[in-house]
C-alpha cells in the first residue's frame, strides 16, 4: 500500500535523527529521554498522522481512477498525449427522461468521442473456482425478455464455463410467494429478479435479503454504481443499505392506435376529446371502438392521475394519506372518463391487450412490458402520459426491477459476480436491443449505434421516467393495495362517492398497519 511504506520510511527517517548525538558538551549533559518522549515533543508525531492522512487520499483518488479506467468511465493517457482527458458527463437525476440531443456532451477536444470508446470487459472481482459452481436464478421473464436474459446468460458461460447460472422461469403470479417460502428454509435460488417495492416486506419477514453494501464495496465500488440511473439504484435502498443492482426499470406511458387516432394527446383534455372522436367512428357490437382501455380499478394503473394531482399515497415514514383533497380529486377525474364522457370502459388490462390487437381501443395506458403483447403489423405509437391539468403532468410509478441475493445462497460471493455481470453495460446492451426492456444503465442511451437498433418507443418510456414517483418499498404499503383498489372500484364503476370511500379506506388502512407483525 502507498500510505504504509511512506510512512515506514518516515519514521525511519526520525528514529536515525533523534539518535544522533551532538558534539557539546551542555548537549551531553541533558538528562536521556525515550525516544518514544523525544519523538512526540519534537511534533513529528503530529505532523506524521496528517501527511499520512494526506497520503491515505491521494491513494484513494488513485484507486478511484484506476476503478474509472477499468469500467471505461475514463481513458489512460498514452505516452505521448499527457493527462487522461476528463470524465464524460453522467446524467443527472434532472436530465433522467430527456432526449438524447438535448443531454450536454462534453466538447471532442475535451472528452473521448462516442465512438472511440468501447465498453471496458467484464472481469471476476474474485479467484474462479477450481471445481464447477451451479447457481440458480429465478425470474418471470417471458418472450424477448426471456430470451435477451438466456443470451446474456450464455454470454456469461463463455467467459466463465467453470460456473453455471441455471435461470429458471417461475410464473410472476407465484414468484413472490414461492421465494418468501423457500429462501428462509434453505431450498429457494441463488439469485433472483424482482420489482424493488416487496423490500421492506421481506425485510420484515426476515432471511430472505442478504445486505449488499460490504459485497459493493469488497467486489465492485459504490462509485461504479454511477453507470446506473440515480433514481433506479435508490430504489433498492432501504435503511441506508443496498439490497439490489438494477435490471431494469418499469412505468406506465398512453399507446395509441393509429389507425384511430391521428396525433398524441398532451392534455386529459385532448385525451377525452380524441377517443370520443375513435369511438364514433366505431358500429355496435362487434363493431364498437372503445376510446380508453386500462384496469382503472387498480392502484398501480391509478397513480399516474393521483400523483400528478399531487397526493401522497404513503410518505416516507409509512404514512398513509388516502383520503387527501388531491387523491379525492384523481378518483373523480377518473369517474367522469367512466359515468360522464363515457370513453372508460369497465375491462381489465387482458382484454386491452385484445382489443388494441384489433384496432377496437383507440388508447391504452400500459408499460413497456405491453411492446411485447402487441401484434407484428399493428400500427401503433407511444407518448408520455397527459397532464391532468395545467402545469400537472400524470406521474405514474417507477419502479426499479433489481437482481438480489438469496439468504439460502451457499456460493454469495459469486453469486455477487453473476449480479455484477447481468447489471453490466454488455449484459445490458443485449436486453435493450433484444429484450426491448429499459436497461438503467446511463451509457447504452449515450450509443447512438444502439438505440439506432432499439424499439423507439424506449426512449419515449426513458422521457416519461423524468415524470415519475417513486414506487415505495415501505412495508407498510402492502397494507395500502387491496383497501385502495376496493375503493377504487366502488367508486369509479359503482355509486360510492370518493370522499367517502376513501375516508373509509385510509380508516381500514390505518388499522392495518398497526395490527402488522401481530
Amino acid at each position: 500500500m502507498i500510505r504504509t511504506s511512506w510512512f515506514l520510511a518516515l519514521v525511519l527517517l526520525v528514529v536515525g535523527l533523534t539518535s544522533c548525538k551532538g558534539g557539546d558538551e551542555e548537549e551531553a549533559a541533558r538528562p536521556l529521554t525515550s525516544l518514544g518522549e523525544q519523538v512526540k515533543s519534537s511534533g513529528l508525531v503530529d505532523r506524521l498522522t496528517a501527511m499520512e492522512a494526506r497520503l491515505g487520499k491521494i491513494e484513494e483518488r488513485l484507486e478511484l481512477l484506476s476503478t474509472q479506467i477499468e469500467a471505461g468511465v475514463v481513458r489512460a493517457p498514452t505516452a505521448t498525449e499527457g493527462p487522461a482527458p476528463v470524465k464524460e458527463a453522467v446524467v443527472s437525476p434532472e436530465e433522467v427522461g430527456v432526449p438524447p440531443k438535448e443531454v450536454g456532451v462534453p466538447p471532442k477536444e475535451v472528452g473521448v468521442p462516442p465512438k472511440e470508446v468501447a465498453p471496458a470487459q467484464f472481469k471476476l472481482t474474485v479467484e474462479e473456482p477450481p471445481q464447477p459452481v451451479r447457481l440458480v436464478l429465478w425470474h418471470a421473464y417471458r418472450g424477448n425478455e426471456k430470451d435477451a436474459l438466456e443470451k446474456a446468460v450464455s454470454l456469461w458461460r463463455e467467459k466463465f464455463p467453470k460456473i453455471e447460472i441455471d435461470a429458471q422461469e417461475v410464473p410472476f403470479s407465484a414468484l413472490r410467494d414461492k421465494l418468501v417460502v423457500t429462501i428462509p428454509r434453505g431450498t429457494g435460488p441463488d439469485l433472483f429478479i424482482y420489482a424493488h417495492n416487496n423490500i421492506g416486506d421481506w425485510l420484515l419477514k426476515g432471511d430472505i435479503l442478504v445486505p449488499l453494501n460490504s459485497y459493493v464495496d469488497e467486489y465492485d465500488s459504490f462509485e461504479a454504481l454511477e453507470r446506473f440511473m440515480p433514481d433506479t439504484v435508490k430504489a433498492l435502498a432501504y435503511g441506508g443499505t443496498m439490497y439490489g443492482l438494477p435490471m431494469a426499470f418499469k412505468s406506465h406511458a398512453l399507446f395509441y392506435h393509429k389507425d384511430l387516432i391521428d396525433e398524441a394527446p398532451t392534455t386529459v383534455a385532448e385525451l377525452i376529446t380524441a377517443a370520443k372522436s375513435a369511438a364514433a367512428s366505431g358500429g355496435e357490437g362487434e363493431d364498437k371502438v372503445y376510446g380508453l382501455v386500462y384496469d382503472a380499478g387498480l392502484l398501480y394503473n391509478h397513480a399516474p392521475w393521483a400523483n400528478g394531482f399531487g397526493a401522497t399515497l404513503l410518505d416516507e415514514a409509512g404514512v398513509p394519506d388516502l383520503d387527501s383533497a388531491e387523491m379525492v380529486e384523481s378518483v373523480a377525474l377518473v369517474k367522469s372518463l367512466f359515468a360522464e364522457h363515457k370513453i372508460l370502459p369497465d375491462l381489465n388490462d387482458a382484454m386491452a391487450t385484445f382489443l388494441f390487437n384489433s384496432a377496437k381501443a383507440a388508447f391504452v395506458i400500459k408499460g413497456p412490458w405491453f411492446l411485447g403483447e402487441i401484434d407484428e403489423g399493428v400500427n401503433y405509437g407511444v407518448a408520455p402520459l397527459p397532464d391532468v391539468a395545467p402545469g400537472k403532468p400524470a406521474r405514474p410509478f417507477l419502479g426499479s426491477e433489481g437482481i438480489y441475493l438469496s439468504h439460502c445462497s451457499k456460493n454469495k460471493e459469486l453469486a455477487f459476480q453473476v449480479m455484477r455481470f447481468l447489471t453490466s453495460r454488455e449484459s445490458a446492451e443485449v436486453r435493450y436491443v433484444q429484450g426491448q426492456q429499459l436497461v438503467p444503465n446511463v451509457a447504452v442511451y449515450e450509443d447512438k449505434e444502439l438505440t439506432d437498433k432499439a424499439n423507439p418507443a424506449l426512449e419515449v418510456f426513458k422521457r416519461q421516467a423524468g415524470n415519475t414517483v417513486v414506487l415505495s418499498s415501505r412495508p407498510e404499503m402492502q397494507a395500502v393495495w387491496s383497501v385502495a383498489d376496493n375503493a377504487l372500484r366502488k367508486t369509479i364503476f359503482g355509486d360510492s362517492e370518493p370522499a367517502e370511500a376513501f375516508a373509509e379506506a385510509q380508516s381500514k388502512v390505518l388499522h392495518d398497519i398497526k395490527n402488522m407483525g401481530k
